[in-house]
């Protein structure tokens, strides 16, 4: 365990050699706030289910000896905070400025990410601009919306080519999903692995023919550690003419359903807070808004 000491007062981040340590470490508390903290906690289910250390760092920010926050960076991106204050934002963005300067992206709860943001590209002479703005919505109570035709039925692998397009199209049309910009390659492979696992991607269809698209995060299984009980939806896409017809709506709530059946406690997603069509939609079927999420970008 390599420990450095940045940032400003009795504030020091520490970088843990992989998830494992990461997770001993931060799991309590990812997990007493498992869907504001979802993603992160995702990565550290992924990063802890590998039998070779991913090339991720695992990063905690202490303040007076207490975990104050932590940020995990893949990879794809730049760093994901957790919730932290301004102070430990600024040590971890000091951290990162004297040990990893170079990335493109930060992002996390709002006022974290900023206060990352600004500091950071002080140290580092970038500039930061604002990039995607999120709103994280929790599922309340679900009221699948009446009379929408169709059905929503899983995928199979003669879908695949389908999937691969409209996933594509969806990551071109949102900001709000950073980690659906993918390569072909990854994109292939992280649909290769939704397949082996089973259950997770799902369309709306009308008479036979697709119309609406989404997927959702898996559940390790309950024997393993760590684990969140949390599902995600994710690129929910309906192609433009197909639009305005509620198959998104009734499609994310009948994947919300088979999440919670499949043993989830919570199910969230995330929203562009651009776009008001998705974040009306969402609230009418049961979800409620919980948090914020800022990207920032340096150049």
């Amino acid at each position: 365990e390599s420990d450095s000491a940045a940032g400003s007062g009795s504030m020091r981040c520490i970088d843990d050699p992989d998830a494992l340590t990461f997770a001993r470490h931060a799991w309590a508390l990812l997990d007493r706030d498992p869907v504001r903290n979802n993603v992160l906690c995702t990565l550290v289910e992924a990063g802890c289910a590998e039998d070779e250390p991913l090339a991720w760092r695992w990063i905690r920010v202490l303040g007076d000896g207490e975990l104050a926050g932590v940020a995990v960076c893949t990879s794809l991106r730049g760093p994901l905070l957790s919730d932290l204050t301004e102070s430990a934002a600024r040590a971890m963005a000091a951290h990162f400025a004297r040990t990893h300067a170079g990335f493109t992206s930060v992002g996390g709860p709002a006022v974290a990410a900023t206060a990352f943001a600004h500091h950071y590209a002080g140290l580092t002479g970038t500039t930061p601009r604002p990039g995607a703005s999120m709103r994280l919505f929790q599922l309340d109570h679900l009221d699948p919306p009446q009379g929408v035709p169709g059905r929503c039925r899983p995928a199979t692998l003669a879908d695949r080519d389908l999937i691969l397009a409209w996933t594509q199209a969806f990551a071109e049309e949102t900001v709000a999903d950073r980690q659906s910009r993918l390569e072909r390659a990854e994109q292939d492979s992280a649909i290769d692995r939704r397949y082996a696992y089973g259950g997770l991607m799902w369309f709306w269809e009308v008479d036979g023919v697709p119309v609406s698209f989404a997927w959702r995060t898996p559940l390790v299984p309950p024997t393993r550690w760590p684990r969140t009980a949390v599902v995600r939806v994710r690129a929910v896409y309906t192609p433009s003419e197909r639009r305005g017809h509620g198959y998104a709506s009734a499609n994310v709530a009948a994947v919300s359903q088979r999440g919670l059946d499949a043993g989830a406690s919570a199910c969230m997603l995330y929203t562009d807070a651009a776009n008001p069509t998705s974040n009306k939609i969402y609230q009418r079927i049961g979800y409620r808004q919980v948090g914020t999420a800022q990207e920032w970008r340096f150049s």
